[in-house]
């Protein structure tokens, strides 16, 4: 007892030391966490109201809606918003955001004309919804260029800020749509276009617009430019595809239940996952904007580089895994008694599918480092592997005919492709995995007594 004490205040007195000096990292992260608290504490409490005034089937076409838009988004920007911090001049930058911006246009277009000249489609009862496609991939899109801008000029009390406003006028937008004009998706929708685009207006600071100017009059020369998308292929390649292969298999759950099961599981799964996904996201989001330039600049430095990644792993892994499991708390006890019964189902899989993201937590921010490294390939090629098992753990949920069982396979199966991830990358960079090893198992035997527990 007395070493897990002096372990615990050892490691929270090299957490106040290192977040001394005005670029530390731990500062950084208080100020992208400081605004991105308000968010989480928005996000979760209103996240509840949206569900109990649109329902679980309008919260399921919604699901199913960002489910579509989420395999397009990646081509909108080709991902190249992710390379900013690595352009090496100014002028090479300039080209990387000219570039971006045309390929969003161009997707958005090619979106819109797909869905108008596609007739079959007029056939489905959300056609109307599907319309909105062009303009939530091009609001999403922008987000990413203005973000990436952003973190390129590491603006981190911007963010913070622009992201509470953005949220407030989002859930304002949605909550408003659902009680005074219609409670189908479509406000859900429209109020996730309102925070982006309001976001990305939130991000734009005195220092963009300075260089907007520059390249708005840079010269565009075909050749420069081509050079420069060679340069960063990885990123339309191997980055563009992986992360459509890992929206890919996070929404594999969406299509799959919606035509093995109801649209009121898809939107029971779907309220589950974003009330577990607020705080993961926000935190993995807020630290991975600040771990961005910092790993970036010591990327050839083998020495800082191990052990800036070792100090971010055990930095997040224990405090990651007490909040979730206080979430899933919260959530068995107060959903249904705040939505009602006809949400009980969210209350349950929460429970136990919390656990689950407590590798993801970690895998998030240093999912940038196989970037940086080049080690894209095997990245890859574990995401398509593990979707095809992800897969099969949900069929033999739907052989059973059981939602639940297909959820929890699902989830085990997630879990492990975060762990494996973070100890192939710690094999890579040749740094001792055995203490992630260790606590992978121990994470597995805390998620599978949850499932065994509730039920």
């Amino acid at each position: 007892m007395k070493s897990l004490f002096h372990f615990f205040s050892k490691h929270i007195s090299e957490i106040i030391e290192s977040s001394k000096g005005p670029n530390s990292f731990v500062r950084n992260v208080a100020f992208s966490l400081s605004g991105n608290t308000i968010v989480l504490v928005i996000g979760f409490f209103l996240t509840p109201i949206v569900a109990k005034i649109y329902g679980p089937k309008s919260y399921g076409d919604f699901a199913l809606f960002t489910a579509i838009c989420s395999l397009i988004i990646p081509f909108s920007t080709m991902q190249l918003q992710a390379g900013y911090v690595a352009a090496k001049n100014r002028e090479e930058f300039y080209k990387l955001i000219r570039i971006s911006i045309f390929i969003l246009l161009s997707i958005s277009t090619l979106s819109l004309a797909g869905i108008l000249f596609y007739k079959n489609i007029s056939h489905n009862p959300n056609y109307k919804l599907y319309l909105f496609i062009p303009v939530y991939v091009f609001s999403a899109g922008f987000f990413s260029i203005i973000r990436g801008w952003n973190i390129k000029l590491q603006e981190f009390k911007k963010s913070a800020k622009s992201k509470v406003f953005a949220t407030l006028l989002g859930k304002s937008s949605t909550l408003s749509l659902g009680l005074f004009y219609t409670q189908s998706a479509f406000g859900m929708i429209m109020g996730s276009v309102v925070a982006f685009i309001s976001e990305s207006i939130g991000l734009i600071s005195k220092k963009m617009l300075i260089e907007a100017k520059l390249i708005l009059k840079q010269k565009i020369k075909i050749n420069a430019y081509k050079i420069t998308l060679f340069n960063f292929k990885q990123y339309p390649t191997y980055v563009t595809l992986n992360t459509i292969i890992n929206n890919l298999s996070n929404q594999v759950p969406i299509y799959f239940i919606a035509a093995q099961f109801t649209k009121d599981n898809v939107g029971l799964f779907s309220l589950s996952l974003s009330l577990i996904q607020i705080p993961l996201n926000l935190m993995g989001t807020s630290i991975g904007a600040v771990f961005l330039p910092k790993i970036a600049s010591v990327i050839n430095e083998t020495g800082k580089r191990n052990k800036t990644v070792v100090d971010l792993y055990q930095k997040l892994f224990y405090p990651g895994i007490i909040s979730l499991l206080i979430l899933a708390f919260i959530l068995r006890m107060f959903l249904t008694p705040i939505l009602g019964s006809e949400w009980h189902g969210a209350s349950y899989l929460s429970s136990f599918m919390a656990t689950s993201f407590a590798f993801g937590v970690i895998a998030i921010p240093l999912s940038v480092v196989y970037r940086l490294i080049n080690f894209e390939k095997v990245n890859l090629r574990l995401t398509i592997i593990f979707i095809i098992l992800k897969i099969c753990g949900l069929a033999l949920g739907a052989i059973a005919n059981s939602f639940n069982l297909a959820v929890f396979i699902y989830f085990l199966i997630s879990l492990l492709h975060n762990g494996i991830q973070v100890i192939l990358l710690f094999r890579k960079l040749k740094i001792n995995y055995g203490f992630v090893v260790r606590d992978l198992i121990g994470i597995i035997i805390i998620y599978m007594l949850s499932y065994y527990i509730i039920n």
